[in-house]
């Protein structure tokens, strides 16, 4: 005699190894979003890090190249560059200095600005024959400078990564004349 058994449902043991299943699942999936959202915001500090330091490096390269003549290098040490510059027809005295781990820039006698934090670095001075100057420059080495470099190491506070930018800076009416020293 045959007996004819008809299935209504899922045993107790299908319904928990599927429950075991989908958790394992689930777990693995929750592991792996987490790890991408860590990653996504290291790479959103990463890049305003270099956003920030390439912004302010722009702006040093930018305003140091509108040195009209040489006694307008008023002042150069390794973390601090003081020079008059033509914007607009106006002339300023600007600074900028590297500073308590900052990149600092003031205009005339204004309060400083702090274009990027984070920071160590130095200014180096080059003459027109590319040789290196030691700062602190004097009155008559000033006038010889043809290059200021400005290095920043930048310190990502996350992943203790440092980030080199490194930008040359040539005063626009005597880049290629090979006047001077």
């Amino acid at each position: 005699m045959y007996i004819s058994r008809k299935s209504e449902g899922y045993t107790l043991i299908e319904l928990i190894v599927s429950t075991a299943l989908i958790g394992i699942v689930a777990s693995i999936l929750v592991y792996v979003m987490v790890s991408i959202i860590g990653i996504l915001q290291d790479n959103q500090v990463r890049k305003q890090l270099l956003m920030d330091g390439y912004n302010a490096t722009a702006k040093f390269v930018r305003e140091c190249e509108l040195i009209d003549k040489e006694a307008d290098l008023l002042s150069a040490s390794t973390d601090q560059v003081q020079f008059i510059t033509n914007i607009s027809d106006s002339y300023f005295t600007i600074t900028y200095q590297i500073i308590n781990g900052e990149l600092q820039r003031t205009v005339d006698a204004g309060s400083p600005v702090i274009l990027t934090a984070n920071v160590s670095g130095q200014f180096e001075y080059y003459t027109k024959n590319h040789i290196s100057l030691a700062p602190p420059l004097s009155s008559a080495q000033l006038v010889t400078v043809r290059r200021v470099r400005l290095i920043l190491n930048m310190l990502n506070d996350g992943g203790g990564t440092v980030y080199i930018y490194t930008v040359d800076a040539f005063p626009e009416n005597y880049r290629f004349s090979g006047g001077g020293s």
